[in-house]
């Protein structure tokens, strides 16, 4: 929002106050209050100067940073409307001024690292479905162009919202859920790692599904050759998983839209929030003092190959490999095992780890957790409040646990090898993102770049500010599911000629934008 010539740096909307009694208490209103901004500033909580009289900008905590942020940190304390919660490490922990974040410092190793039974298949994924499984390349159903795709188990609802588009390249998707660093090994890797196989027959078997028009997925056989890996998707940077370097040579890398990780409980616990300290003590210690999550048993979590944990870990200064719980062997699993928690008593103790996008589809049986980083005034949730969906703390830098999704193949003279590849590119990783693939992401709960104010070059890296090239803010939370109406500050148009603001030329999806 803008006012008096002036931009509020991480604000969508302020509430104009006009009556506020932090700056109106005991003024005489029939007199002029002030000629600037400065003359507001004694009253507390940053007001400024309207119309000659001293106006409430909403803005909080009455610590946060004001103006446009410089360093790093900035960004996660800057002064916002959003909703501000708070977890006291003194009385819950018994960190009282102590930093407990230093890396590796007081971890104890779980009982068997990284270890835990995956439960039975509930991801959708195929499991034993019998001999009657339909091959996944089948020119006499439609199916004569294929392209192959492995990663991340939190990738197919994007996936199913964008079947239809890469269908109409003429090629069908066919997934096999594994994990994110499987996904970088699949392009990055050499002999067997480049296919993908059918699995042994069983009950948590993760077979390939290929994806029809309607977003509907189908477990499917590859054959006894497999099939060769055309896209590589990751949540996580390929340097995250051992033994892997950034992209280049042979390899090519498309950046598709933002993914934010979170902390979660059932929806029977009473938590509301988390800090960076408590969440080490629960996944680095085993529980320690952060009650009352201190029963291992109950622990939702992933493995070290999967983007959740690597995320998460880096949030927390617990190596992936590391973490205390249980893998539930996908976000599907950590959704269906821990919803079905009823009883208060374990409800109060289970705590899980999962993208956003899988919560954002399950918010009436689970409850986020605000998250409060190291050098951090206080806790955010993903959203500006618990009742909506529009990222806005992902977006302009108070929720740090987030990065891009990406997509790897292999590529010759800058353009991918396999036709697949290249179809599936063309649709994903464009730079003016089209309105068809823009309801794409903003359907499965994912926030495209051109929404962003910030960005990272490395895994949960120092933020900078992002200037998209092109915007598409307004048009974001205008979207059904996120705000279902544009904020202030957003005009329509049908060309850039209705758009009279110099600070917001452009027409882009009919509103305008900055650029």
């Amino acid at each position: 929002m803008q006012t008096s010539g002036r931009r509020w740096t991480g604000v969508t909307a302020v509430a104009l106050l006009l009556t506020s009694a932090a700056c109106t208490a005991l003024l005489d209103h029939d007199a002029t209050q002030c000629q600037s901004d400065g003359d507001c500033a004694h009253f507390g909580s940053h007001p400024y100067c309207a119309s000659g009289v001293c106006v409430s900008s909403g803005l909080g905590p009455t610590s946060c940073f004001y103006g446009p942020p410089q360093q790093p940190q900035d960004f996660m304390n800057q002064c916002s409307t959003a909703q501000c919660l708070s977890f006291d490490n003194c009385q819950r922990l018994g960190l009282c001024g102590t930093d407990s974040s230093e890396p590796d410092a007081g971890l104890v190793s779980p009982p068997t690292p990284d270890a835990g039974a995956a439960p039975a298949n509930t991801t959708g994924d195929g499991g034993d479905a019998g001999p009657a499984m339909p091959s996944c390349m089948d020119a006499s159903n439609g199916r004569s162009q294929v392209v192959y795709l492995t990663g991340s188990s939190n990738f197919p609802p994007l996936l199913a919202k964008l079947a239809p588009l890469i269908i109409a390249t003429g090629f069908t998707p066919v997934y096999q859920v594994s994990n994110s660093c499987t996904g970088v090994k699949a392009i990055f890797g050499s002999g067997s790692d480049l296919t993908m196989s059918d699995p042994t027959p069983g009950p948590s078997a993760k077979y390939a599904t290929y994806f029809a028009l309607d977003g509907s997925s189908t477990p499917c056989t590859l054959g006894p050759s497999g099939a060769q890996v055309d896209i590589g998707e990751s949540d996580i940077f390929s340097t995250t998983c051992d033994g892997f370097g950034p992209a280049g040579g042979n390899v090519g890398e498309f950046l598709g839209p933002i993914q934010a990780m979170v902390f979660v409980v059932p929806g029977k616990s009473q938590e509301t929030a988390i800090t960076a300290e408590a969440a080490r003590e629960v996944f680095g210690m085993g529980g320690g003092t952060a009650t009352p999550w201190t029963n291992p048993s109950l622990y939702f979590v992933r493995n070290s190959n999967t983007g959740t944990q690597q995320q998460i870990g880096h949030a927390i200064g617990v190596p992936a490999d590391q973490f205390w719980g249980i893998d539930r062997g996908s976000a599907a699993n950590v959704d269906a095992l821990m919803k079905v928690i009823s009883d208060p008593t374990l409800a109060e103790q289970a705590i899980g780890i999962i993208s956003a996008d899988y919560y954002d589809d399950d918010r009436a049986n689970l409850i986020a957790l605000a998250f409060e980083a190291d050098g951090q005034d206080c806790a955010y949730l993903p959203d500006s409040t618990s009742y909506k969906k529009d990222k806005q703390n992902v977006r302009d830098g108070h929720y740090p646990v987030w990065g891009p999704l990406h997509f790897f193949a292999a590529i010759s003279n800058g353009v991918p090898v396999s036709p697949g590849a290249q179809a599936f590119a063309s649709v994903v990783s464009v730079p003016n993102i089209p309105q068809p693939l823009l309801d794409a992401f903003i359907g499965a709960s994912l926030v495209p770049s051109c929404a962003m104010s910030v960005q990272r070059s490395s895994e949960l890296g120092a933020l900078s500010t992002y200037a998209p090239p092109f915007q598409c803010g307004c048009y974001f939370e205008a979207s059904p599911g996120v705000n279902g109406a544009a904020p202030a500050g957003c005009s329509s148009c049908n060309t850039a000629n209705d758009c009279t603001d110099p600070a917001r030329p452009a027409c882009n999806l009919g509103y305008c934008e900055v650029q």
